[in-house]
């Protein structure tokens, strides 16, 4: 059985036009230098290691690289704005009582 590293460096090496899936996360090709996961450009370094830390066994590693996709994607500004948006709404509805 191949490990996800193995699959992300065939896919790699292959130059496919088809997504790779590692987690339910995509890896797609942009072009010879760029690689999409999820929207977010990434390095073929930095896409290896996120591939690489998607399939490992620690939980730390797996959160971390949600992390990295979520900032290069955008999801984690809204996250952060929606979370400043609900302690505003907080903040008022508690001084106003």
């Amino acid at each position: 059985m191949r490990t996800g590293e193995e699959q992300f460096r065939e896919w790699y090496n292959r130059k496919s036009r088809l997504p790779l899936a590692v987690n339910g996360h995509s890896f797609v090709f942009e072009n010879d230098t760029t690689i999409r996961v999820d929207g977010g450009r990434f390095i073929y370094e930095e896409a290896h290691q996120l591939a690489r830390m998607l399939n490992s066994r620690n939980p730390f590693a797996q959160i971390n690289a949600n992390i990295t996709i979520w900032e290069r994607n955008g999801v984690l500004r809204l996250m952060v704005l929606a979370l400043i948006a609900i302690i505003l709404v907080a903040v008022i509805a508690l001084t106003r009582r």
